[in-house]
């Protein structure tokens, strides 16, 4: 008698950062894998795509974003709109960039994230020195006029950026944070040196500058 499959489990891979929200009670003959969905979340109306993981979900489940339902596959027309969302985050991110420099703030603008409807923005900043910017209220209300959205800005860290962005690290594979971390590892000084290894921002920094999480893994082999 051949083994019964897999029950299999299935996510909406927002359509950005490499989100995943696990899709409970379902019928799975009902489901097309791979199609591309608009859907319902704890932000808003936001797009995505059905993907299938035999063997359990990855760590990368998203913990900002919560699923609340799939409303509908995505039309023709909503697949206009979501390839045309990349050109409107481009312009935004530029005004933006433009208009933290009107106010003369130190924050650095890392990226924007239209929702589908395009009625909310968020933006993703990060402080350029150590010190954290008191008061945002204005900036924030005149992207939002500048925009004609909703406007919400997010501090991230240095890791929080590169997670964002992605990128390779010193081992030629795709950034550990960006492709299954659910959040960055806690590295410290000293476990770099219990296994005398030389603080080197060359050799045991990733590209947010701070010590790369692979360090931990390391470690607690030693252990």
């Amino acid at each position: 008698m051949a083994e019964e499959p897999d029950k299999q489990n299935l996510a909406i891979k927002l359509r950005k950062f490499e989100r995943l929200c696990p899709i409970i009670g379902y019928k799975e003959g009902s489901i097309k894998v791979g199609a591309p969905v608009i859907v319902q979340t704890d932000r808003g109306i936001e797009s995505g795509e059905i993907q299938e993981f035999p063997r359990g979900l990855p760590r990368a489940v998203s913990h900002d974003v919560k699923l609340k339902k799939v409303l509908r596959y995505a039309t023709p027309q909503d697949l206009e709109k979501i390839s045309s969302l990349p050109g409107l985050e481009a312009k935004a991110l530029q005004t933006a960039a433009e208009k933290a420099k009107e106010h003369e703030l130190k924050i650095k603008i890392i990226a924007v994230e239209y929702l589908f409807d395009t009625a909310r923005a968020v933006i993703y900043y990060k402080q350029k020195d150590g010190d954290k910017e008191k008061n945002l209220r204005d900036l924030t209300r005149d992207i939002a006029a500048s925009l004609g959205a909703r406007v919400d800005l997010r501090q991230i860290s240095p890791r929080d950026e590169a997670r964002m962005i992605g990128g390779l690290g010193p081992c030629g594979r795709g950034l550990c944070c960006s492709i299954w971390l659910d959040k960055p590892r806690h590295v410290t000084v000293r476990m770099v040196k219990d296994q005398g290894l030389p603080i080197s921002p060359t050799k045991t920094a990733g590209i947010c500058g701070r010590l790369m999480c692979c360090l931990e893994y390391e470690h607690e082999k030693k252990e």
